[in-house]
């Protein structure tokens, strides 16, 4: 009897284990990104397409006490990276070799827990969220989404190739505004001219 008994809770707390939620598949955010394995820190305005798997990053980059600001394209499906320096309107075209990164849940992630973030017991100022992780094919992510909503608010994730990066999300609004944002700025589309012209295969 108690070995039925015990059996059934097991049961019971698997069946109870929550699945992965979808996260909004387009959205956009103002993201605080940390490289503590390069040792710097980026503050972007962030447009992301998870459906076309198209990304768009314009960013200020602090590199101790210097800064740069670039505009990035990534368009996963193409395998182009158009890399925009906004000091010095220089693009360059790059192949993409890294696989596209799921921000909110990623597939097949396991459940790790549910919690508050705030001040418990005060109206408003409170919102729960949902922990999960996963081993994906280029390194292990760990994230945070909203619940029930499925928000992204934070993802961890680390490589043997890029080290350990933190990103969080702030002003989260779902759908993107303008579609073209994901369009090549006209200095990255003569780039990409030129090196047509000149047969010049992107640098991978």
């Amino acid at each position: 009897m108690k070995y039925l008994i015990a059996l059934c809770l097991v049961v019971s707390a698997f069946a109870q284990a929550p699945k992965p939620c979808d996260s909004p598949p387009q959205w956009e955010a103002r993201e605080i990104r940390q490289d503590y394995s390069r040792k710097f820190e980026e503050f972007r305005k962030l447009s992301y397409d998870e459906t076309n798997r198209r990304v768009r990053e314009v960013e200020e980059i602090l590199l101790g006490s210097d800064k740069e600001y670039v505009d990035r394209l990534y368009l996963y499906n193409e395998a182009k990276n158009y890399s925009l320096n906004l000091k010095t309107k220089v693009c360059t075209v790059t192949a993409l070799t890294r696989p596209f990164r799921h921000r909110g849940v990623f597939p097949g992630a396991k459940f790790d827990g549910i919690f508050n973030i705030g001040a418990v017991g005060v109206s408003g100022e409170v919102v729960a969220v949902q922990a999960f992780s996963a081993n994906g094919t280029d390194g292990f992510y760990t994230g945070l989404v909203t619940y029930p909503s499925c928000y992204p608010v934070q993802n961890l994730f680390f490589s043997k190739a890029n080290g350990f990066e933190h990103s969080d999300y702030f002003d989260l609004n779902i759908g993107i505004v303008d579609l073209n944002v994901f369009v090549p700025p006209q200095e990255c589309i003569k780039a990409e001219e030129e090196m047509n012209k000149k047969k010049i295969m992107p640098v991978v």
